[in-house]
């Protein structure tokens, strides 16, 4: 169990750089395909960057280190570790 969940931190580590990286271009995604976010826009498309990006960090890290977990049992549960 050690070993899963060494394993998992460490993917779950790489999540806290991922999440933020994805959050970050689906922001400039839609602040692109939206037509109310036209330059000199009356605050329409402002978004708080430093909570999306901290929301991005946690979900990124929970995702990768409970799918990391879930196939660490997985496979202990096989017997293909």
């Amino acid at each position: 169990m050690k070993e899963i969940i060494a394993r998992a931190l460490g993917w779950g580590f790489a999540g806290l750089l991922v999440g933020p990286a994805a959050i970050y271009s689906l922001m400039l995604l839609v602040l692109y395909r939206d037509p109310r976010c036209a330059p000199g826009g009356a605050g329409v498309c402002q978004l708080d960057i430093w909570i999306n990006l901290t929301l991005g960090a946690i979900f990124g890290f929970a995702l990768f280190f409970g799918v990391t977990v879930i196939r660490g049992i997985l496979r202990a549960r096989r017997g293909d570790v």
